[in-house]
C-alpha cells in the first residue's frame, strides 16, 4: 500500500491515564457552577462517571488537563483496593495498607485503569453498608476515596475559591510505627555509657530492612494492568497514522519500566518505549510522505486548470468558406434519424443530399438556406447520398458558394 493505513477503533475508556497531581500546580478549593455535573474517572467525556455533583458543591482541584481540572474524588465516589493488600485496623473500621503503591480503583475488579494508588502503611477509611458492616466485593473491599485518589471535572463548571496549602492539599494518614520500649522495660541503664571512645555515647547505625518479597496477589495485579496497556497500545495502533497518539500511553510504560515488581515486566516495558519511539519516527516519516503527495497532487490539479483558463478555446470557422453544397433544409418524409434525419433540395425542390449533423439540431434550421460543410457518404438501401455537417452556416438569399 501506498499510504500507512491502520484500521479505526476507539480507545477503550477503561484503561485511563492514573490521574496524578502535577508537581508545579497550587491546588485550591473551587465550588460547582451547574447541576447534575459528572466527576469523571479520567480528563475526557469517554472516561465513566464516578460521581454526581450540585451546584455548591466543593472539589479540591490539584491539576488542570486540556480543559478538565483533576480533583480529589468526592466521599461519595466509588473507591476499591484489592482485600489481599490491606488489613483491618485496631478500630475495625479502617484498612491499613499493607503492600507497596496498591491500586486503588472506581470498581471491584480490573476493568478500569486505577485512579490512584495507596502507600504502605496508609490508613484507609473503610466504606460501610446500611447495616454499618465493612463492604467487600470480589476480593476488593470498599473505602473512601483518600486524598490521593483523583478523578477529573470540566473546569467550566467550577469556580476557584481559595488557594489550598501545599501539606493539606493531599494529607494521607499512615499507620503509627510500633514505639520502642523504654530503657527501664529493658533492663538498660538510663545514664550515659562510657565506652572505648573517648567517654562519648556511641550511636548504632540501623541497618537497611531487607526489600520485601511481592506476593503472588501483587504480582498478577500488576500482570493484569500491563496486558491492560499492551491491549490499549495494541488499540491504538490499528488507527489511521493521522490520528496515533502514542504520548500518554508511552508515560504509563515509563511508570512500569520505573516502579514494576516483576523485573520482567520493567525491561518488557523499557523494550516497548524503544519500540514506541520507533513507531512514532515511522509515523511522522509517513505523513510528511502524505502531506507532501497530497500537496503534489493539488499542484498539479492547479496548474492544470490555470493552463485550461490560459489557452485559447478553438472557435468554429467563421467568414467566407468554400461549402460543399448549398440549399434549402427539409425533411426526409421519413422517421428514421439514421443514417440522415434531413434532407437538402435546391431552389427548385429537387433532392440535392440527405443530411447528417451528429453535433446539431437540423430541426432548427427546417426551411433555412444553408452552407455545408462535411463528408458525403454513400448508404447500401438508401436512396440518396448523405453528408455527414461538419460545418453548417445559414445564407442570406445573396450569399453564394
Amino acid at each position: 500500500m501506498k499510504a500507512l493505513r491502520l484500521s479505526i477503533l476507539l480507545l477503550l475508556a477503561a484503561f485511563a491515564l492514573p490521574l496524578c497531581a502535577q508537581d508545579s500546580f497550587t491546588a485550591y478549593t473551587a465550588s460547582v457552577t451547574g447541576d447534575s455535573v459528572r466527576v469523571r474517572s479520567g480528563a475526557g467525556i469517554a472516561y465513566p462517571p464516578v460521581s454526581v455533583m450540585s451546584e455548591g458543591d466543593e472539589l479540591t482541584v490539584v491539576g488542570e488537563k486540556e480543559g478538565w481540572a483533576i480533583v480529589q474524588l468526592p466521599k461519595d465516589a466509588p473507591c476499591w483496593i484489592s482485600a489481599d493488600f490491606v488489613k483491618p485496623g485496631d478500630d475495625g473500621k479502617t484498612w491499613v495498607v499493607t503492600g507497596d503503591n496498591v491500586n486503588l480503583r472506581v470498581s471491584a475488579d480490573t476493568k478500569f485503569f486505577p485512579v490512584g494508588q495507596a502507600a504502605k502503611d496508609q490508613v484507609l477509611t473503610a466504606a460501610t453498608s446500611e447495616e454499618g458492616k465493612n463492604v467487600s466485593e470480589n476480593g476488593y473491599v470498599k473505602v473512601v476515596p483518600p486524598a490521593n485518589a483523583h478523578g477529573a471535572i470540566s473546569s467550566e463548571f467550577l469556580k476557584k475559591i481559595k488557594n489550598v496549602a501545599p501539606e493539606k492539599a493531599e494529607t494521607i494518614e499512615t499507620a503509627p510505627a510500633d514505639e520502642p520500649k523504654k530503657a527501664e522495660e529493658a533492663g538498660e541503664e538510663t545514664g550515659d555509657r562510657a565506652d572505648d571512645n573517648g567517654g562519648k555515647e556511641t550511636v548504632e547505625t540501623p541497618k537497611d530492612e531487607p526489600k520485601r518479597k511481592p506476593t503472588a496477589a501483587e504480582l498478577e495485579d500488576e500482570r493484569k494492568t500491563f496486558t491492560e496497556l499492551e491491549k490499549l497500545l495494541n488499540d491504538e495502533l490499528k488507527k489511521p497514522a493521522k490520528d496515533v497518539n502514542l504520548t500518554d500511553i508511552r508515560k504509563m510504560f515509563e511508570q512500569f519500566k520505573e516502579f514494576s515488581l516483576d523485573k520482567d515486566i520493567g525491561e518488557k516495558a523499557g523494550l516497548y518505549i524503544e519500540k514506541i519511539d520507533l513507531t512514532v519516527k515511522l509515523i511522522e516519516t509517513e505523513n510528511a510522505r502524505l502531506d507532501k503527495e497530497e500537496a503534489d497532487r493539488k499542484a498539479k490539479a492547479d496548474a492544470i486548470a490555470k493552463k485550461a483558463l490560459e489557452e485559447p478555446k478553438e472557435e468554429q470557422p467563421k467568414g467566407p468558406v468554400e461549402y460543399t453544397v448549398t440549399g434549402t433544409i427539409g425533411s426526409t418524409g421519413k422517421t428514421a434519424k439514421t443514417p440522415a434525419s434531413h434532407r437538402l433540395f435546391d431552389k427548385d425542390g429537387n433532392v440535392l443530399y440527405d443530411l447528417r449533423w451528429d453535433k446539431g439540431d437540423l430541426g432548427k434550421l427546417m426551411g433555412s438556406k444553408v452552407g455545408i460543410v462535411g463528408k458525403v457518404k454513400k448508404y447500401d438501401g438508401w436512396p440518396h447520398k448523405v453528408i455527414v455537417i461538419e460545418r453548417v452556416d445559414v445564407l442570406d438569399d445573396g450569399e453564394t458558394k
